[in-house]
């Protein structure tokens, strides 16, 4: 028999694995994954299926900001994307396309099409930059494919404080007042992170003076050349882990496009990920989807030690 104590360890894992056996029926399914390897370049051309949680937000069908899939009913973008209007009639996301002015013959396209339901801005934002979030729920469940899946979210960002290998994509300008060309096809640029103490010093300097909120994350290249643009408004900044995708921003705001010492802004998305997850709870859910590593976890509980 093992002794009171070992009894007292072991009851609150016991627990923790319940608890979560009892969440896997509002959980989606895992996060974070893709089939196609990913290339070191700077603004070059996207393959399709290389960023499969990628959507494109569309008003009246035309493309107007980026956002990104976190399950089967639930997006997310930025609040100023929807400045012109709200009414989630005149919206959609475009899901598990290279361009973003697909054929009107490519009725995959339209059938990968999801009008949004619901529209969630930040309860804090007020039309200006921080708290520049918002979440859409779909009016139908997306359908996955290896060109369509959701990605991961964290409620810390502490692992990427120093990372130089992140990635933005969009459909913007590919420069200051330049915009993409056909075929519109998805943009993609590796950038690094950049702490906010640097970064507030960096706006502090220019004549266009601004301040790095707790809620806003900086990426970019101290160089220039490496930055998302006019268009890419919404959409996401990620980092892998083990191979496990994670959205760490949301394309807010900046300065031009790539300029030195001016690195572009983003909502940090571990500041809303209480705001996130309750939103999708009290709004019909599903919840966030897992990454499968943290699943994983949850489930070694239940093993036994050896003897």
């Amino acid at each position: 028999m093992g002794s009171p104590a070992e009894t007292v360890v072991v009851v609150p894992l016991l627990l923790l694995a319940v608890a979560a056996l009892r969440e896997l029926d509002l959980l989606s399914g895992p996060c974070g994954h893709r089939t196609m390897p990913t290339r070191v370049v700077g603004g070059n051309d996207a393959e399709l299926g290389r960023w499969p949680w990628q959507g494109s937000l569309r008003m009246w069908g035309s493309h107007h900001c980026g956002a990104s899939l976190l399950n089967r009913r639930w997006a997310l973008t930025a609040a100023h994307c929807f400045q012109q209007s709200d009414d989630p009639y005149e919206w959609t996301v475009q899901f598990g396309e290279l361009t973003s002015m697909p054929s009107v013959w490519n009725l995959q396209a339209y059938y990968n099409r999801y009008q949004v339901y619901d529209i969630f801005l930040s309860p804090k934002y007020l039309g200006t930059y921080p708290y520049d979030i918002a979440l859409l729920k779909l009016s139908a469940p997306v359908t996955y494919s290896n060109v369509i899946q959701p990605i991961c979210l964290l409620n810390s960002t502490f692992k990427f404080e120093n990372r130089t290998d992140c990635w933005v994509t969009g459909w913007g300008d590919v420069q200051e007042d330049v915009e993409l060309s056909a075929p519109y096809n998805l943009q993609e640029v590796q950038v690094a992170i950049i702490n906010n103490s640097m970064c507030n010093h960096l706006y502090q300097r220019s004549a266009f003076r601004s301040n790095i909120w707790g809620d806003m994350v900086c990426a970019g290249d101290p160089a220039g050349g490496k930055d998302a643009c006019f268009g890419d408004s919404g959409g996401p900044l990620v980092c892998d882990v083990n191979e496990v995708w994670y959205q760490i921003g949301v394309v807010s705001w900046g300065v031009g496009c790539g300029r030195p010492n001016r690195p572009g802004v983003y909502t940090n998305i571990s500041q809303h990920y209480d705001w996130i997850r309750a939103t999708m709870i009290q709004n019909g859910g599903p919840e966030l989807a897992p990454a499968l590593p943290f699943l994983t976890l949850s489930w070694a509980f239940l093993l036994p030690s050896p003897a």
